[in-house]
């Protein structure tokens, strides 16, 4: 059968064209309906962190107003914005006015020698500090606990509490007492 111009006519405009047009559409369909689903999927999972994310700053926030938490983080970063060894010769100076020199007095405050046992591993910026007092227990107790109060940001890493022999009857024996703190410090930035 010999083809004539109107059976080509027909054979491209009336089978050909309408089927390439619906492979293009069908192809365009197929790609877009990819390409939304990837965006769908992107869009639900950025939705699912936000909501998770969302539930764990309430969690946080709820966190942090119970028991006056943020008021004491706030507290201990103003504290590590000042300088140590001002901050700590100004605490231990208000705290030992407390007490008479015959009770307790601070007898050494210089650098520790040594690397320190508890960070000497981590890259985190810290001083050590040796301290040394005379006096009795109770006092030193309560100045070790006001000291860390103030401080927040000292760590005790050792004591040692040797007796002091009273000379004469008279006399009361005290204690000596050698601390070594180690001080976080806030890291340069």
């Amino acid at each position: 059968m010999k083809s004539t111009h109107h059976t080509q006519a027909i054979g491209i405009f009336g089978v050909a064209l309408p089927f390439l047009v619906v492979a293009i559409l069908l192809g365009a369909t197929l790609y877009g309906r990819g390409k939304v689903a990837v965006e769908f999927d992107r869009k639900t999972a950025t939705f699912e962190r936000y909501q998770e994310a969302k539930v764990q700053a309430n969690e946080l926030e709820a966190y942090m107003t119970k028991e006056q938490r943020r008021e004491k983080v706030l507290y201990w970063n103003e504290k590590l914005e000042q300088d140590f060894i001002q901050s700590l010769t100004t605490n231990l100076e208000g705290i030992l006015d407390k007490y008479d020199s015959n009770v307790l007095r601070q007898t050494e405050l210089s650098q520790a020698q040594g690397a320190g046992a508890i960070a000497s591993r981590t890259d985190n910026p810290h001083s050590r500090i040796q301290l040394s007092f005379e006096g009795g227990f109770k006092p030193m107790q309560m100045l070790l606990a006001e000291l860390e109060r103030e401080m927040p940001h000292l760590f005790l890493e050792s004591i040692m509490i040797r007796p002091n022999l009273a000379k004469s009857e008279t006399e009361a024996g005290s204690l000596s007492f050698s601390l070594v703190y180690m001080c976080w410090e806030k890291p340069k930035s």
